[in-house]
């Protein structure tokens, strides 16, 4: 059976090959299981986002009604206030003109 140390040797040799061939094997199997744990995980998160995505845009359409809103404000009233309030003071300064002008 066993000769001489050749022998010996390539029988552990042999032993070795199948040991990192069954290493390799596991290691496969181990990155095969991850990336179908993944696959899961991801399907999960996209189901997840379907359900928050119109919770979004209902958001977003509401918080661009609310802009157009407060700019409608800003035009319609707090602009014209703002003129009316220039035109208070022009005529105050102008009216302080003619009264210093009387001292």
């Amino acid at each position: 059976m066993i000769d001489n140390s050749t022998d010996l040797l390539l029988g552990a040799i042999a032993i070795s090959v199948v040991g990192v061939s069954a290493f390799i094997c596991y290691l496969i199997y181990a990155l095969a299981k991850v990336v179908q744990e993944s696959k899961k995980t991801v399907e999960d998160v996209n189901k997840k986002l379907e359900k928050i995505d119109p919770v979004v845009d209902s958001t977003s359409n509401t918080v661009s009604s609310l802009m157009q809103t407060i700019d409608s404000i800003n035009n319609g009233i707090l602009k014209p206030v703002a003129s009316f309030s220039q035109v208070i003071k022009n005529v105050r300064s102008a009216a302080k003109i003619f009264t210093d002008k009387k001292k």
